[in-house]
């Protein structure tokens, strides 16, 4: 007894609450409020129950795509290669090629699926530059539609997973831990989703352009159907799973399994297992696929700590003092607003001002591309060594708390900088439209700097 109050004991130890839990609350204290032994058979039937809810949503899931996989195959091979479905001859030995004879290779595969193509239609001759899929053996075509089927099944049972997860775990869960599983079921639909988009949009784009890259100039390039397809399914579905790191990383913080301080204290271990996931999983023998794997992953999980540290342990949702501290952020990205919508003229690019040593070298190596990078790069080391010199002043100073407050909008100010190096500027073209008049686009930067003002003064009155 202690104040007149009791402590709660299990073998003679107080026992805290949870991490985030109410320490008044009663289910809070002495253990979870479902919490009961089982025996090892019993978890081991119930664990074995609950993946098979998942692997049969995903069989159902994949059997209702399979007969629209060949679809699917079509739109995602030519979204990343050249050509198009409807150029490439179907496998039948009766059709007629325009300029030749019957065809009768067993090289392209699937025109025949393409709504309106009959199997009978003469068609162009492929040229070089349409990707058609080659087919090497005689389950590849049946397998990659079972790949694409089983992608499609893989993510609509993503958030399945987690849920039955959370059942499994449910009775030995507070309340306040139940709520952060139930939230994060939608939440890693999304991320699976964001996940597909980032790979479908950036990274297969990439890689394949690299591959082209360095193969097209020595070599006649043939896709094979299985191997190709074998690397985009595989690309899609990874960045679907890993994309979840964000939230796998704020659950076992705000469960209390780990906290943000030992995550970071071991982040070259998480480093070294992302890079021999990333390179143990990846079909791509070049280093290119496993290599962007590997480093998003670690972004990824680097990105989750830091919005942990900024917005608190255990949080991902920041308070007024974080959202005030993004002040000279949103004051730029307003001015920028006013700037592009208004019909003041943009800067040009200045690439052919550059020295002539700098353009020639870059020219003579195939990527006068890489200005932008080299520019950006370069004024970034300046900036950071200039903060750096002035943190080693240890002296305080207006100067230093200025620079240090500044760093992300001159990070902007870099990269805009820096892509005006480019020799083909075309996002420019892209953004130069009048929207509204001078002082329309004033108003618009004034009003938008007023609302987060004032959103800002409004949330901190409330609390």
């Amino acid at each position: 007894m202690s104040n007149g109050e009791e402590d709660v004991t299990v073998s003679g130890t107080p026992t805290p609450p949870p991490a985030g839990g109410d320490p008044g609350d009663v289910d809070a204290v002495g253990g979870a409020p479902d919490d009961q032994e089982m025996p090892l058979a019993d978890h081991v039937e119930e664990m074995i129950r609950r993946l098979g809810v998942v692997i049969l949503l995903m069989a159902v899931v994949s059997a209702i795509v399979f007969p629209f996989a060949d679809r699917l195959i079509n739109f995602l091979w030519y979204s990343f290669l050249p050509g198009s479905a409807a150029n490439c001859p179907p496998p039948a030995p009766t059709l007629s090629v325009a300029g030749g004879g019957p065809q009768s290779t067993i090289g392209a595969v699937w025109s025949a699926v393409v709504p309106g193509v009959p199997m009978d239609a003469t068609i162009p001759a492929p040229s070089e530059s349409v990707a058609c899929p080659r087919v090497y053996h005689p389950l590849a075509l049946i397998l990659a539609r079972l790949k694409v089927a089983s992608l499609v099944g893989l993510v609509a049972a993503l958030p399945v997973f987690v849920y039955q997860t959370y059942l499994f775990m449910r009775p030995g869960l507070y309340p306040n831990e139940r709520r952060y599983y139930l939230a994060s079921v939608p939440t890693s639909l999304v991320l699976a989703g964001v996940g597909l988009l980032f790979a479908y949009l950036l990274v297969l784009p990439l890689i394949f352009t690299y591959f082209l890259g360095y193969s097209q100039p020595v070599a006649e390039v043939a896709f094979g159907l299985s191997e190709t397809f074998t690397l985009i399914l595989l690309m899609l579905g990874m960045f679907a799973v890993i994309f979840q790191i964000p939230l796998f990383v704020m659950l076992a913080i705000m469960m209390g399994v780990t906290s943000r301080r030992w995550l970071e204290s071991r982040r070259l271990y998480f480093w070294a297992g992302f890079a021999g996931v990333a390179f143990l999983f990846s079909p791509d023998p070049t280093g290119m696929a496993p290599f962007i794997v590997a480093v998003t992953m670690i972004v990824l999980f680097e990105g989750t700590l830091l919005m942990l540290r900024w917005s608190g342990e255990g949080s991902m949702a920041p308070g007024p003092t974080q959202i005030a501290s993004l002040r000279p952020i949103v004051w730029l990205l307003a001015a920028a607003a006013g700037y592009l919508a208004s019909p003041a003229a943009l800067p040009a690019g200045y690439y052919d001002q550059l020295p002539g040593v700098l353009t020639g070298l870059l020219e003579s190596a195939g990527i006068p591309g890489a200005a932008p990078i080299l520019i950006g790069l370069a004024l970034l080391v300046l900036f950071e060594l200039f903060a750096f010199l002035l943190r080693r002043t240890r002296r305080p100073g207006l100067l230093r708390d200025v620079v240090s407050r500044l760093r992300v909008p001159v990070w902007l100010v870099i990269a805009v900088v820096g892509y005006l190096a480019n020799p083909n500027p075309a996002l420019l073209d892209v953004v130069d439209v009048t929207l509204l008049s001078t002082g329309a686009a004033a108003a618009l930067a004034v009003g938008l700097i007023v609302a987060y003002e004032g959103l800002l003064a409004a949330w901190r009155w409330r609390r």
